[in-house]
């Protein structure tokens, strides 16, 4: 992981030596007492620790800021591999609460008001890498999945945040759970957008793989809600038999009345009768007579003989739109 000169400087970024007394000297020279470093979330201290050490060591360091651009709490990398926590955050502080916070937010709600949009990945690096491609309207949550807090300021911020997920299986399980937080806190024109990168790739591979054009093009490409939440049902359920298929469709109508707003409801409802329509209503002709463009649905008239039976001409359209066909959970299991 190496950033440029003007990218440190960009977003404070610093180093925590491999030593577990350095700020604590620092800081003591500049007559920080321990116990102020300490309620600050700079020392681990304690009755069952004879002497205060720094909590951050040998650790690549983002300053976390508070709307007002306040540094309120640090984020830290471990730059070695054998580092139990990758990433460490401050603990929570009388000026902290992680979950109220969002990364870069001080910074990209300006770029927000004025592109109408707001882009949440999942973590500090991911941030600077959407910001390196043309994108400053990037926030991350701290470390953590997202809280009821962190999306009630993105709402605050623009009625449709888009939420940008890596594209692989811990990614998707994350894009899940925001959708479950999110789905009971709907409202009239307040609602998310989803994005999800190719498999394997977070937003820094990509960038450095096909360059900011690609990374724009992964967010230009977001998709509403209800169509994450329709084809995560999808790859989830089995629907091979009329008990299975009344299994699908009564968990996803529960699902649908978590939804708090009645009228936001009433349109959700709407929409998984006509997904539920699409999907069942042409499973039964294309299971007994062939799928397939071009494919018969039998019918006879009144008093024919079955062998004599005509034909009419039946398209089943496709339920999923081309545009979705490579959505990376289409297929696949998710817990």
């Amino acid at each position: 992981m190496v950033f440029s000169h003007a990218v440190q400087q960009q977003f404070g970024l610093g180093y925590a030596p491999d030593d577990r007394a350095a700020l604590r000297t620092h800081l003591s020279e500049k007559k920080v007492t321990v116990e102020q470093m300490a309620e600050a979330g700079l020392l681990i201290a304690g009755d069952d620790v004879p002497v205060a050490y720094d909590r951050f060591r040998d650790r690549v360091m983002f300053p976390i800021k508070d709307g007002r651009g306040r540094v309120i709490a640090f984020g830290g990398r471990a730059l070695r591999p054998d580092v139990p926590a990758k990433y460490l955050n401050s603990p929570e502080t009388p000026l902290f609460h992680k979950g109220d916070v969002l990364y870069n937010f001080d910074t990209a709600r300006a770029a927000a008001h004025e592109k109408g949009e707001v882009i949440a990945v999942e973590g500090y690096v991911d941030v600077i890498a959407m910001v390196r491609a043309g994108l400053p309207h990037a926030v991350a949550p701290l470390g953590t999945a997202l809280t009821e807090n962190q999306l009630i300021l993105l709402w605050k911020t623009v009625p449709e945040p888009t939420l940008c997920f890596d594209g692989d299986s811990a990614g998707l399980k994350a894009a899940y759970r925001a959708l479950d937080l999110a789905l009971p806190l709907l409202k009239a024109g307040y609602s998310l957008k989803f994005a999800f990168l190719p498999e394997g790739q977070d937003p820094d591979d990509l960038l450095k793989a096909e360059g900011p054009e690609a990374v724009r093009q992964v967010v230009k490409a977001a998709e509403p809600m209800a169509a994450v939440l329709w084809r995560r049902a999808l790859s989830e359920n089995d629907r091979a038999t009329p008990e299975r298929r009344a299994a699908f469709e009564r968990d996803l109508r529960n699902l649908i009345n978590q939804i708090g707003e009645d009228v936001v409801k009433k349109h959700y409802q709407a929409d998984l009768q006509n997904r539920l329509s699409n999907l069942f209503g042409q499973t039964a002709s294309v299971r007994q007579f062939g799928a397939g463009k071009g494919a018969r649905t039998p019918y006879l008239k009144f008093g024919q003989k079955p062998w004599r039976c005509r034909f009419r001409s039946h398209t089943p359209s496709n339920p999923w739109p081309a545009s979705l066909s490579k959505w990376p959970g289409r297929n696949a299991v998710h817990g």
